[in-house]
Parts: structure tokens; sequence; C-alpha cells
């Protein structure tokens, strides 16, 4: 099934943000309308609980074209069935009079698919801190050296905790 909506700037700029990191994570090319599917199906089993109004990611910013805003899709029936299916949990969870929109679907199915991803990539000062020391683990550094390394280590560690850092 062919669809076209009318979606906000932010609403594009993720879904250029959510193509850009398919791609590169895939190593292949996505069209739009597989970016939507594939968000649909990455998330759809958090759908029933979610917290709909505090999903926080943050959104790249994208020189986009007029175009971006009026995308169309290809999607299949089961897609579009699932679609559907959110436009009424979403409605029911605001508690609206009125069914949202396709448009207002497909901004939180991509504010809900980046949020996910960027869960997982959240960077940490004590991820990069023991990153780091491994790296220096593996060059084989003589033991004082390494003695130093890792007393600085510690101590780095523990200011961080005494000042509530990690």
């Amino acid at each position: 099934m062919e669809i076209q909506v009318r979606i906000a700037y932010e609403t594009a700029e993720m879904l250029e943000q959510l193509k850009e990191h398919y791609e590169k994570t895939s190593d292949i090319n996505f069209t739009k309308s597989e970016v939507l599917s594939r968000a649909v199906i990455d998330t759809y089993a958090l759908w029933k609980d979610t917290d709909w109004n505090n999903i926080n990611v943050e959104v790249k910013d994208f020189d986009l074209l007029n175009g971006s805003l009026r995308p169309k899709f290809q999607i299949s029936l089961d897609i579009e069935e699932k679609i559907n299916e959110l436009k009424k949990i979403i409605t029911n969870y605001l508690e609206l009079e009125k069914i949202i929109t396709v448009g207002a679907t497909f901004k939180y199915i991509l504010k809900l698919a980046l949020s996910q991803i960027q869960k997982k990539e959240k960077i940490t000062v004590d991820k990069i801190l023991f990153e780091t020391l491994t790296e220096f683990e593996k060059k084989n550094y003589p033991p004082e050296i390494m003695l130093i390394i890792n007393s600085y280590f510690d101590k780095v560690m523990l200011k961080l905790e005494e000042n509530s850092l990690i």
C-alpha cells in the first residue's frame, strides 16, 4: 500500500537520522519506507508499556527539502495494521477525543525507535575510562608503568564516585 503523509520537520529529521543509523549499522541502503517498517518492527513489542509522554531523544539537525515533509511510503498490510493499532493505543493513552493522525503516529514510532538506539549507544564516563584502561593493558607496557596507570585510574574513578559523576 502506498501512503503519503504530512509530517513535522522534527519527524522528517528523525526519519533521516534513523535512515543514517540503519544504513551505517547494516551497510546497505534503506528507503524511507524500509526505515519506517524497521522502526515499527523494532518497537512493536514495547508499544503497550511505553510512557508516550516521556520519550526523550537527541535529534540531529538536517537540511531538508520541503518534499521531505510530505513523504510517500510503500508499506505492507502487516505494517499498516500495526500503525492503525498504534494510533488507537496512543489515542487512548493520551485520552484524546479524536484519533491521532498518521503523521503523528509516525512521529511516535520514529521517536521510540531512536530512543531505543540512543539508550544502547549512551556513552558514559566510566565506560570510556574502562575502554581506555583496556587499551593500555593490550599494549603490554612494563609492569611498573601499568602499576602507575592502574593507580591513576583508581584515583580518577574514586574522584568521579565522590562527586557523584558515575
